[in-house]
């Protein structure tokens, strides 16, 4: 792990990712506690509410739902990770800690991504 300027820790929480964004569900964690991690490595990918995208005209179909790969823009060991078995839950939700050492001191910086899972299919 990088030493940084300052050893602050981080709580991780669902990220606001479109000023309409509401809520999404942890699909899986890419990272597991215990995990040292640096900037630009992958946490996990979350299933967003519809409302990501404000507009019903720029999706695909109404009700659709994108998922989104989250990276730590933060340094420390991942502790604390719950996924909350899968639920759905509001922007904000804590959800870990990025320990750096010293006492949690805000929310985490986080990049994040569409993504597409390929689906694969057996031919009969």
């Amino acid at each position: 792990m990088r030493s940084t300027l300052i050893n602050l820790s981080k709580r991780l929480t669902i990220p606001r990712l479109s000023p309409s964004h509401t809520s999404a569900r942890i699909v899986r964690f890419l990272a597991f506690n215990g995990q040292d991690v640096e900037s630009y490595d992958p946490i996990m990918i979350l299933e967003c509410s519809p409302d990501l995208i404000h507009d019903p005209a720029d999706r695909d179909f109404p009700d659709q739902k994108r998922l989104m790969f989250i990276e730590t823009c933060d340094e420390g060991i991942l502790k604390e990770l719950n996924d909350h078995e899968g639920k759905w839950l509001d922007v904000g939700t804590p959800i870990g800690v990025v320990d750096d050492g010293d006492v949690v001191d805000k929310d985490w910086i986080w990049q994040a991504y569409l993504h597409e899972e390929k689906v694969e299919t057996k031919d009969v």
